[in-house]
């Protein structure tokens, strides 16, 4: 039996967000072989990530606090994650933007970063706005989340309330999807997303990575000189024999990703922005994080050279 974790972020059990949860969960309900669960979260206490990188450093990474997260994997929500095939998200849009809820559930999942346990699950989202709108924005920034996990993105509806029924219809058709692609992963294994497959894979979604990568890298010039790599180089400031290579490494990678970027090879792109990415990834842990601030080297789940 597949299971599916359907999560409420907002605190209005029956709302707009709620009523569209129940919709998806109606077409997951359509799925042979699919065991689906509404979680409010409003029920379960759980805080801020406290920065201490005990799951980092632990074997199993898993959270030490004591709430809903923590508990060494044994938190309410931590263990059904852990044993999920798919998860939901129905999100209320504010400010603008997901709830802090919706981004307090997404922060409490940094120990799966390092477990790589939530690579290749099947996600899908629900972004539900009644005033202004913004439902949009809230979707990409979700996406933008659960990319950094490699979860396996199978949609996300932006819903706004002035065409409520439609979305209703919208709604279940996303959880029939999702509930597939959940029978898919129970049945035929956890597949974890490769980098490149990930890029790739989100190229066409609601947050693509190319662009906001290279722009993070390059101060928003979308230049190679003046880029942060460029002025680490330039000023020594990795040191370490090790973290120096690998930056080098990164120098010539993020020159050939962006001139791929600059002719319109978008895969291209990202196959190589992967390499470079991975690259600036161990070189910046080996020379700041894996003596002083962390304390441990770079687990193997995450971004693998």
């Amino acid at each position: 039996m597949a299971k599916v974790i359907a999560c409420l972020c907002s605190g209005r059990r029956s709302g707009y967000t709620a009523t569209l949860l129940e919709a998806a969960l109606e077409g997951m309900a359509a799925c042979d072989g699919v065991e689906a669960e509404r979680v409010d979260l409003d029920d379960h206490a759980f805080g801020p990530c406290r920065s201490c990188f005990a799951c980092i450093r632990s074997p199993d990474h898993t959270c030490v606090q004591d709430d809903a997260f923590g508990r060494g994997g044994k938190g309410e929500l931590s263990a059904r994650l852990a044993t999920a095939n798919g998860l939901l998200i129905a999100d209320p849009v504010h400010n603008w933007g997901p709830s802090a809820t919706c981004h307090l559930f997404i922060e409490r999942c940094y120990p799966f970063l390092w477990s790589g346990r939530l690579s290749g699950m099947p996600f899908a989202s629900i972004s539900c706005a009644g005033n202004q709108g913004m439902h949009r924005l809230a979707r990409a920034n979700i996406c933008k989340w659960v990319f950094g996990f490699g979860m396996r993105y199978v949609g996300g509806l932006a819903a706004h309330a002035a065409y409520f029924e439609r979305a209703r219809g919208e709604a279940r058709e996303l959880g029939e999807r999702l509930g597939a692609a959940a029978v898919q992963d129970a049945t035929e294994g956890r597949r974890p997303m490769a980098d490149e497959e990930r890029f790739l894979a989100y190229m066409d979604s609601p947050w693509a990575a190319l662009n906001p990568y290279l722009e993070n890298l390059t101060h928003g010039t979308m230049r190679y000189e003046g880029s942060i790599i460029a002025e680490a180089l330039k000023a020594g400031t990795f040191t370490k024999p090790e973290a120096a290579k690998l930056l080098s490494e990164a120098a010539k990678l993020l020159r050939e990703a962006l001139a791929a970027r600059a002719r319109g090879d978008l895969e291209e792109a990202n196959r190589v922005l992967v390499e470079a990415s991975a690259r600036w990834t161990h070189a910046t842990w080996k020379q700041f994080l894996e003596d002083d601030v962390i304390g441990t080297a770079q687990p193997d789940a995450y971004r693998p050279l």
